[in-house]
């Protein structure tokens, strides 16, 4: 423990050599283990490889575990509260449009969603300032209000600009 796989395109020795070593001083340093206890591997994988081995067979299936995933930081705060209705359309267009994105980028998998039916949990929405559901936070913050006569592809981009922001 810890053993870190690296896969990328083709570097020459050196380059790869100086990559390891910053790596393993970071975990000596960071992560408190002995020497003896690190394992790295560097693997090449050709550019014309890269999207089937390693994007769809690699990091697609594990998005909620990456750290970094398309150069974003993905550590932190990754939760929004939505506050609903079971009987509201405009809910259920937001959880459809929120099914579509998770399902088209893997990052949006990591945010965690705690869905809050404001009535059944009507002391936690009180504490929080909409009048409208959906209505989308991070923390105290509000990131998105539905408002009455919103289609579909509006609810959608809200709920995408929502998750963009954590």
């Amino acid at each position: 423990m810890p053993y870190i796989a690296i896969k990328g395109y083709p570097k020459d020795d050196e380059t790869k050599r100086k990559l390891v070593e910053r790596i393993n001083d970071a975990l000596l340093d960071l992560w408190g283990c002995p020497q003896e206890a690190i394992s790295i591997s560097v693997e090449e994988i050709a550019p014309e490889q890269w999207e089937e081995r390693i994007v769809k067979g690699e990091i697609e299936p594990n998005a909620d575990k990456m750290m970094i995933l398309s150069g974003k930081k993905r550590y932190g705060a990754k939760k929004l509260t939505l506050f609903h209705l079971a009987d509201c359309p405009y809910c259920h267009k937001a959880r459809r449009a929120l099914e579509e994105l998770q399902s088209e980028d893997p990052a949006y998998r990591a945010v965690e969603i705690e869905w809050v039916e404001e009535r059944e949990q009507p002391a936690l929405a009180d504490r929080y300032d909409y009048y409208h559901v959906p209505a989308v936070f991070a923390g105290e913050r509000k990131l998105y209000e539905a408002s009455p006569g919103e289609g579909y592809d509006e609810i959608k981009a809200n709920i995408r600009r929502a998750l963009d922001a954590v």
